[in-house]
């Protein structure tokens, strides 16, 4: 049996990407939320439960066309497209050509396109490792929280480059208007059914009047909290949000709150070397 929500809806897509596949199905499947499966999914693999879909599919159609499918609309329902056009333009996007065109130049030369045939070492999924050594949390109830800094938007092409947005936030905004403390809040909100969300790298203020025009702001209301305190380098954090969201929650049967999610770090943390522990805060329903 599989060990995790992701295993499960890897093992799902793989062996129905030719149905009419959603999240809500998916999530189901899994045993968690939809937003559960979205931060489990992008904790594991740093990609996104439809993009995993997108690129199964493709990769199926790809091996189908290049041992030489006549029909293209076929091809396309076959592999879960419910339309001749969303397949062609699926298909061009990913792999640069139009499938007529893609299975002309396998059929003409199929050593060149012998990695289709390997789909999935293509779109194998690498997953973090699991700490079983985690302390157990605590719960803490704590907000109404008036959080302020710098904001963007994040997918799998782009998450590595949040620490970015914190150097931006030091150089240019330090010290913050209004700041309580020396603490700092990553802040992950407004997901996506992509994956995607907006982190915001900030610190909690006592207000927002005076700050500059081009800082995010964010309220968030009084809740409970599972803090997972984690006394390691900040380079673990994607094991630890992978073994809470992977293994911790859905082993002891917690669901989260859909909210907001987020990392604090005391003043203890060293933002130059990475060192001084940090925590997880994850979000209760009351």
């Amino acid at each position: 049996m599989a060990d995790t929500p992701v295993d499960r809806v890897l093992w799902f897509i793989d062996g129905h990407y030719r149905e009419a596949l959603d999240l809500d199905r998916m999530a189901e499947v899994a045993g968690v939320s939809r937003f559960h499966l979205c931060r489990a999914f992008a904790a594991a693999t740093g990609g996104t439960v439809t993009g995993r879909l997108r690129e199964v599919r493709l990769h199926a159609a790809a091996r189908l066309l290049a041992a030489g499918a006549p029909d293209i609309l076929s091809v396309a329902l076959d592999c879960g497209y419910g339309s001749h056009a969303a397949f062609t333009r699926a298909f061009r996007d990913r792999f640069g050509v139009t499938p007529v065109r893609f299975r002309t130049a396998a059929l003409a030369a199929p050593l060149r396109h012998s990695p289709v045939h390997n789909v999935f070492s293509e779109t194998a999924i690498m997953q973090p490792t699991i700490i079983h050594d985690l302390p157990p949390p605590r719960t803490e109830r704590t907000g109404p929280l008036r959080i302020a800094g710098l904001s963007s938007h994040y997918d799998i092409s782009t998450i590595g480059t949040i620490p970015a947005l914190w150097q931006k936030l030091v150089m240019e905004y330090e010290p913050l208007p209004g700041r309580l403390d020396g603490v700092s809040l990553g802040v992950c909100h407004a997901g996506d059914a992509e994956g995607g969300f907006d982190y915001l790298a900030g610190a909690q203020v006592t207000g927002f009047d005076g700050l500059p025009e081009e800082l995010t702001r964010l309220e968030l209301p009084a809740r409970n909290y599972l803090v997972f305190a984690w006394p390691g380098h900040i380079s673990e954090v994607r094991n630890l949000v992978h073994t809470i969201w992977n293994h911790w929650l859905p082993t002891h049967g917690v669901t989260p709150a859909r909210a907001p999610d987020f990392e604090r770090y005391p003043e203890s943390f060293d933002g130059a070397t990475g060192d001084g522990g940090y925590e997880i805060w994850i979000p209760l329903d009351d």
